[in-house]
């Protein structure tokens, strides 16, 4: 039965587009001899020593693998070999052959700390012999216990946040992630609290940590840009390749100069948006669309240009849209149905999808957001415009009108602890436990500051001097990146202190303030929706 299963796991492998699309059984349920069967395709690391990488001697019979304190494990084959010693951080083990001969799993936590850790073969005996080592990515764990101390630490955060729904701030869920473990995680006021007048309900629904929410323009990041970082990893896409290449209707008035990384980058020259869901949308009655074959038609073919390409960054809702449709096109997949099969199933991730109503997830179980469907409390109108308090559709028009909820730029629902797992992801240089979905050098292309607006990178926003402190707060590092989603979200990976933050609201769910010559949403004048503040108090507890 054995040589079946191994059988099966290598035929997946030799399906896949690339080793980076690969994916298993969670690893509890393999043996160490399974485990190491996948290895060679999934881990962090999988040497066969002694080798002869190189002539330098003192290089040979060495790897540097990511963890944190505490965590860790090694799959070792010792082969023919009686017995081997091994250095995690300069502490020798010795390891013996077992008596069943089998591979066998080994716990390092006692000897690993956080980032980069030291794996050396120090001896082998005999000589002559060869060993197998596999290790793989770290994993999200939750801290241990919430001691007084610790919950000290974040008070000025949750006095923050109490206070403001108390005055009347819908709800939020915060989740904190500090070398590799979930040190806070938090929720506050409520999923559904008022109703489509704006009067408060007598019994407003408390939020849980568990909500999902629309994180709106997070979608960008956590489905279109993670699919396409997969994409480029397996070699499917190349971005300094122009999008008609791939798409052959992509032609005419300029659009053949237009490079996938312009798309990504924001260096189109598209204006930030076309309301497709409007017959009086300033682009004229053709764009008209409430149906995905024909938005996906003018996307290709009619959407026209505001400026010129690769002069200056420009955020647009559209270049999303089109990578949306190209990952569709590579994949021959929808794209919810892409990334579901790639990334969410794999990383067993129940409550990250699109469309929550049509999968059976209850209302209840999501943050509410606009009171009157997009109405604005009566102030917008268009013949498809919903009505009463949106819950589990997505708010944003564009995506649940002419994209039936599933668009590269919008459309995505998630739960902050499931956000944080996929997040792991590319923090850890794209694997995870026995996965790998990126390479590092794919990770390290799309996150760094763009050449054109350091502000960018390919697709993520970033932390990079200092101008998105309002996003990443006062004491952010250079090396952070993150995105900020329209209905209340934002989320932020910080490489340099080993710091991720998810922070969910859905201020949107809120009445609408008018001051006679503008109005907004009561939410938006809150700090807690504001992010800044809130990212900059939760430096200070970490950091402290």
């Amino acid at each position: 039965m054995r040589f079946i299963f191994l059988l099966m796991l290598l035929t997946l492998t030799s399906c896949a587009t690339a080793p980076f699309a690969v994916h298993y059984p969670p690893a509890q349920l393999l043996t160490a001899a399974e485990q190491l069967a996948m290895a060679e395709q999934a881990g962090q690391h999988f040497v066969q020593w002694p080798e002869q990488r190189s002539s330098r001697q003192g290089v040979n019979n060495r790897r540097l693998f990511s963890s944190w304190q505490g965590q860790g494990i090694l799959l070792i084959d010792l082969q023919q070999a009686e017995a081997a010693t091994i250095a995690i951080n300069g502490q020798p083990l010795r390891l013996q052959r077992p008596a069943h001969g089998q591979p066998f799993k080994i716990d390092i936590s006692p000897y690993t700390r956080n980032d980069s850790n030291q794996l050396q073969l120090v001896s082998l005996q005999p000589a002559t012999a060869r060993l197998t080592i596999a290790v793989p990515y770290p994993e999200l764990k939750q801290q241990a216990q919430q001691t007084t101390k610790h919950t000290r630490k974040f008070s000025k955060v949750d006095q923050l946040i109490a206070e403001e729904v108390a005055a009347g701030f819908p709800g939020a869920v915060l989740l904190v992630v500090k070398d590799g473990r979930i040190i806070k995680e938090t929720a506050y006021g409520y999923a559904l609290r008022y109703q489509t007048n704006g009067s408060e309900l007598a019994k407003p629904e408390p939020m849980q940590t568990s909500t999902l929410f629309d994180i709106a323009s997070n979608t960008k990041m956590y489905a279109t840009t993670y699919a396409a970082m997969q994409l480029v990893s397996s070699g499917m896409l190349d971005i300094n390749r122009p999008l008609t290449d791939y798409l052959p209707e992509y032609l005419a008035d300029g659009r053949e100069l237009r490079l996938v990384s312009d798309l990504l980058y924001h260096t189109s020259g598209y204006a930030p948006e076309v309301h497709f869901h409007r017959p009086d949308n300033s682009n004229g009655p053709l764009f008209y669309s409430l149906n995905k074959a024909y938005t996906d038609q003018l996307l290709l073919s009619q959407v026209p240009f505001s400026g010129d390409r690769a002069t200056t960054a420009r955020y647009s809702d559209v270049n999303f849209m089109l990578l949306g449709l190209l990952i569709e096109r590579l994949t021959a997949m929808p794209l919810d149905q892409y990334l579901e099969k790639q990334f969410y199933r794999p990383l067993g991730l129940n409550n990250l999808m699109f469309n929550p109503l049509q999968q059976g997830v209850a209302p209840g179980r999501i943050a509410a957001t606009e009171l009157d469907g997009n109405s604005r409390g009566g102030r917008v109108s268009f013949p498809a415009n919903r009505q009463g308090v949106l819950r589990g559709q997505v708010h944003d028009e564009k995506a649940f009108h002419a994209l039936q909820g599933v668009a590269g730029h919008a459309g995505l629902f998630a739960s902050a602890r499931d956000l944080a797992v996929l997040m792991s992801v590319v923090a850890q240089q794209g694997g995870y436990g026995w996965q790998r979905f990126f390479s590092p050098a794919v990770v390290q292309q799309f996150t760094r500051p763009s050449g054109y607006d350091h502000r960018f990178g390919m697709g993520w926003r970033t932390a990079a001097g200092g101008d998105l402190s309002w996003h990443f707060g006062a004491y952010a590092s250079n090396y952070a990146y993150g995105h900020t989603g329209w209905t209340g979200t934002a989320t932020l990976i910080d490489p340099a202190h080993n710091l991720m933050v998810v922070l969910l609201t859905n201020k949107k769910h809120s009445p609408i303030t008018d001051s006679g010559t503008s109005y907004e949403f009561a939410g938006d004048s809150f700090e807690t929706g504001r992010y800044g503040t809130i990212m900059t108090l939760i430096y200070e507890a970490v950091l402290q």
